[in-house]
């Protein structure tokens, strides 16, 4: 049984760069036959230009013509079979793109979804190709020609172009992979949020706000994403950059509390000891002799 093949690999489709996250490929072949046993890593449309196409996942199996094109979701296992037309000859364009990609663009667009969506999201999307998106694939052959490389900005632009419209004439399943992505934006934006307030005299339950968590909600994710809870993880972190700014030598304790997210000098005391068993001035004064 031949080795499950890694989809983009030989398309540098999962080695995407985090400043590319968009590549878009001309593929052709004449082989009369290909089946592959593939794992999707990145997303991924087939907008299949010439040929036949079959998919069979865990739940499902698609067969396709060029009336219709794919939309394969990130972290699946597939067995496809692409069938030549009677030219001997398949093609498609793909477009790979990462989680970050997806991300970026319902962060920037994401307001224009109202419809909840289904609660199941398939491994593979069908889309039927209208006017439109036929003139889409016939502009990404023609930038694609001769084996041309289509300029990144370019590429990110075209990804753009394809997911509006998508939004707008399949809210249901792109409401969907909105709620796909949102589960990344929120631990993106709680990693950020946190980091940024190391040294704040912060509350949890404001930053559950900020989140526009419930305050359980955010102590769960939290966890998730540090495997501490939050305190123990603020204190850990505080107590990292209280030492570094001690070390230097240039400030003492009473001004060090406030930097590092205490609001009197008795508590961050009281803090530092528990965690090194010495006051920060006791500390200070022997790193300094």
């Amino acid at each position: 049984m031949s080795p499950a093949t890694i989809v983009g690999d030989h398309f540098s489709g999962n080695s995407l760069k985090a400043e590319t996250r968009v590549r878009i490929f001309n593929h052709i072949t004449t082989s009369n036959v290909v089946r592959n046993k593939i794992i999707v890593k990145n997303y991924l449309f087939s907008l299949l230009v010439e040929g036949t196409k079959a998919v069979h996942t865990a739940h499902n199996s698609i067969a396709i013509d060029d009336e219709k094109f794919l939309l394969f979701l990130s972290g699946n296992y597939l067995m496809t079979e692409k069938i030549t037309s009677s030219d001997r000859r398949f093609q498609s364009v793909l477009i790979f793109f990462t989680q970050e990609a997806l991300d970026a663009f319902f962060s920037k667009h994401g307001g224009i979804i109202i419809e909840p969506g289904n609660n199941h999201l398939e491994e593979v999307q069908i889309f039927t190709k209208d006017q439109y998106l036929k003139n889409f694939i016939d502009s990404l052959l023609l930038l694609s020609g001769n084996g041309k490389e289509i300029p990144t900005t370019l590429q990110k632009l075209k990804l753009e172009e394809l997911l509006l419209y998508l939004c707008h004439h399949y809210p249901g399943k792109m409401a969907q992979l909105k709620l796909r992505a949102n589960v990344n934006t929120v631990e993106i934006e709680i990693k950020k949020l946190v980091e940024a307030n190391i040294a704040n005299n912060i509350t949890l339950d404001e930053l559950a706000f900020l989140c526009n968590l419930s305050l359980s909600t955010f102590k769960r994710k939290f966890i998730k994403l540090y495997g501490i809870v939050p305190s123990k993880w603020f204190l850990q972190r505080r107590m990292e950059l209280a030492i570094a700014l001690l070390r230097t030598g240039k400030e003492t304790p009473s001004e060090i509390c406030y930097k590092v997210g205490y609001e009197s000098h008795s508590s961050f005391t009281h803090s530092f000891k528990q965690v090194f068993g010495l006051t920060p001035t006791e500390y200070r004064e022997r790193i300094l002799t």
